[in-house]
């Protein structure tokens, strides 16, 4: 059981890594856009939660990969903070755009599997997996 945390914990490494990179190129293209397109409030703090969620993905991932006690608070963070951005993402955005939806989607299909493996980083302390 030791190994498949492990392998989990580097997998959302790896995703943190890759969510990070994301915002800071949504961050660059915003400011080499800025003089032609204004760039919404809304933009603005949904990336800033966009790399807030990145940066606790990435510390959830390596908190499990270490097989560290902190993976259940770093995993349960990562967790409330994406389900927030969802929710008021929901509210603040409406999007019609087929792109967009699909985009969207995914986000959810990956908070859906973020929800699975938290609740397995849950019980694994109690499996004695995690110190």
């Amino acid at each position: 059981m030791e190994w498949a945390a492990r392998a989990i914990g580097v997998f959302y490494v790896l995703g943190g890594l890759m969510l990070l990179y994301q915002a800071w190129l949504n961050w660059r293209l915003q400011r080499a856009l800025s003089g032609l397109i204004p760039v919404s409030v809304t933009d603005q703090v949904g990336d800033g939660v966009i790399a807030l969620g990145a940066m606790l993905v990435l510390a959830s991932g390596a908190a499990l990969a270490a097989l560290s006690g902190w993976a259940v608070a770093a995993f349960l963070a990562g967790w409330t903070i994406q389900a927030l951005y969802l929710l008021w993402n929901d509210r603040a955005v409406r999007i019609a755009e087929p792109t967009a939806l699909s985009g969207r989607r995914r986000s959810v299909h990956a908070f859906a599997g973020y929800t699975a493996v938290t609740a397995l980083v849950l019980c694994l302390p109690m499996l004695g997996v995690l110190g």
